[in-house]
């Protein structure tokens, strides 16, 4: 589904979920940009350094131009999410990174995790 009747109310439960991902997105768009302030980018199990090959934010769009209402349609009706609003890639500080690593290791000591085999990243530490 592409379109649907204004006043939906599909796409109204749906906005404010739609609104909260796109404007994180924005977020983690901006730290890709900085690499030196954020080292680290995850997906759902995979540490990378932000530079990897790997890693890709999308081409996340901060005007709300005429095709974000059909991005709200789609994931109100079909969940699909989309590169052009949204990014499945966490942008981390070595804190923010080590504090990631730290909620993936299991009550006895299992990783829940892995490091990415293209740029090895190095486990982060506190300083």
């Amino acid at each position: 589904m592409s379109v649907c009747e204004a006043g939906c109310g599909i796409c109204a439960e749906a906005r404010g979920r739609f609104d909260a991902l796109r404007a994180e997105s924005l977020v983690q768009r901006r730290r890709f940009e900085q690499i030196g302030r954020y080292p680290y980018a995850a997906g759902r199990h995979t540490l990378h350094r932000t530079g990897c090959r790997a890693v890709s934010v999308g081409d996340v769009e901060s005007d709300a131009g005429p095709w974000l209402h059909g991005a709200l349609t789609r994931f109100a009706h079909d969940g699909s999410t989309s590169s052009g609003w949204t990014t499945h890639m966490r942008v981390m500080t070595r804190c923010e990174a080590e504090a990631w690593v730290t909620e993936r290791i299991g009550p006895r000591g299992g990783l829940r995790y892995r490091l990415c085999g293209i740029c090895t990243p190095e486990l982060p530490v506190a300083d």
